[in-house]
């Protein structure tokens, strides 16, 4: 135990300069010359910037697109009892972040796990994730390495900063494919893997079958429950959640930075309106929103100001100017006529140099309360033919309600969604995304039995982790500490 700690003292003091032989250790020394100190930006999410320089298309880069493949982590003489460790980062607008202050300590983690012996041969797989029903890339899975190819991998993820609004993100198609995806030797051996979410938001409730089809290319012949998912993942993998202990007013900015900050960036009313409809998509193409009033009268781009008090006020892509568009049709307080009301979206023109599908969001706001819709314009459509209806309703004036825009977000809610798939001791929560290395070499450690929270405690104490940040990586783990290590039965979980 003692050789153990001294060890991994040993490398955190070593920081990000990390020595080693034959595997990631070397490599990075080697290519020291080529990183920046810290490796915050030279190297890392390349494919990333490209894309938003519109030198890439906006896609999941080939070599992480999961469909119709698999995952392997294998045995081999230099790694002969190979660990696997799955890191699923959320790359939407509310943590994207995350995954840049994750990258920038991989040295200083991995070397941590190799030298300290925590767990024998540690092989990182990165998986970014999204949320499937409205971005581009909701899933990008890189390949389980263990020298320099892990930067290689994770500089091939767009940060697309996306996400689908509802308060939960498609988390259950990355526990999906950890569990019925890979190949793990050390599954034969008896031993698991180790697979840590970074999260806020809680997964979908079921695996839809649509998704698997077209994102990893397996059938499925009926929804499957997300908590039979992660059940298969804890077969193979001791699973973690990290979520923020930040409060709600410090989440708000990041919930609603979608179709809110856009509408407000574009000049669009958001607030004191009977009735609010607002269109989101993320390509150049030129969709439109239209509305059919309780007297007939048809507001839409041709007829932004309507008589019924309608008005059209955010109106994008005409030129194909925006690559993250919205538009926003709204009736004020006391202005909205009563009857019924007929939403519906249509592709006028397409500005993208191939015509692909253009998924959509749509938000409807009636008196505060709220209600959203998802849909995709398929490619060849435009004009009348591409029309999909959005919202249907009859309005009567007078009837608001005092809702919660943010009840699905309320940690409480989130909290409650995880815990019907992992035990609380496995969530793991954390003020500030810089904890999240020490908490994940904190719980490996704790899982292995090779240390104790006081003796890693310790540790962090004699490295010179801030202050601060030991006090958060001990918040985190106090629980999962006290349940004591979890017992293999059978394969089970006790």
């Amino acid at each position: 135990m003692e050789a153990q700690i001294f060890a991994l003292r040993h490398v955190l003091n070593q920081k990000e300069s990390i020595m080693g032989g034959g595997t990631y250790h070397s490599d990075v020394e080697a290519a020291r010359s080529s990183m920046s100190t810290t490796r915050e930006s030279t190297s890392a999410f390349d494919y990333s910037r490209e894309v938003s320089r519109g030198v890439k298309q906006k896609q999941v880069h080939p070599d992480l697109d999961i469909k119709g493949r698999t995952r392997e982590c294998c045995d081999s003489p230099e790694h002969p009892n190979s660990t696997p460790i799955a890191v699923v980062m959320d790359v939407t607008s509310s943590r994207g972040d995350d995954a840049k202050t994750i990258y920038a300590r991989v040295p200083a983690f991995l070397g941590a796990i190799k030298v300290s012996d925590i767990v024998p041969d540690p092989q990182i797989l990165w998986c970014a994730v999204g949320d499937a029903n409205s971005d581009r890339a909701p899933l990008q899975v890189g390949q389980f390495e263990s020298d320099r190819r892990i930067d290689e991998q994770l500089a091939k993820i767009w940060l697309e900063e996306g996400g689908g609004g509802t308060g939960e993100e498609s988390y259950e198609l990355a526990a999906y494919l950890l569990a019925h995806k890979t190949k793990l030797d050390a599954t034969a051996r008896g031993k698991k893997g180790f697979a840590f979410f970074t999260a806020d938001e809680a997964p979908y409730p079921v695996v839809s079958p649509a998704l698997v089809k077209s994102l990893i290319g397996d059938t499925l012949p009926a929804e499957l429950p997300t908590a039979d998912v992660f059940a298969a993942l804890q077969r193979k993998f001791h699973t973690f959640v990290i979520f923020p202990r930040s409060t709600m007013e410090q989440r708000k900015t990041a919930i609603d930075s979608e179709i809110k900050q856009r509408l407000l960036l574009a000049g669009g009313r958001f607030q004191n309106v009977a009735i609010r409809a607002s269109l989101l998509w993320n390509n150049r193409n030129d969709l439109d929103l239209h509305c059919r009033t309780p007297s007939g009268e048809h507001v839409f781009f041709g007829n932004k100001r309507g008589r019924c008090g309608g008005e059209l006020d955010v109106d994008r892509n005409v030129y194909g100017e925006d690559p993250k568009p919205v538009e926003n049709m709204r009736w004020a307080e006391g202005d909205a006529r009563p009857g019924v009301y007929k939403f519906w979206v249509e592709n006028f023109r397409y500005h993208e140099s191939s015509a692909k599908p253009t998924p959509f969001r749509a938000e409807l706001d009636i008196e505060g309360e709220i209600q959203t819709v998802e849909g995709v314009v398929q490619p060849g459509c435009s004009g009348e033919g591409s029309a999909l209806p959005l919202f249907e309703f009859r309005y009567s004036p007078g009837a608001k309600k005092e809702v919660d825009h943010h009840a699905n977000y309320r940690d409480e809610v989130i909290l409650e969604k995880w815990s019907r798939y992992l035990p609380a001791t496995n969530i793991l929560r954390v003020e500030d995304s810089a904890s999240c290395v020490e908490v994940m070499l904190g719980a490996m450690a704790l899982q292995s039995g090779k240390l104790t929270l006081d003796q890693f405690t310790a540790l962090m104490d004699e490295t010179a982790v801030p202050q601060k940040r030991q006090e958060d990586v001990r918040k985190a783990l106090e629980l999962f500490a006290k349940q004591g290590v979890y017992k293999e039965v059978r394969g089970d979980l006790f």
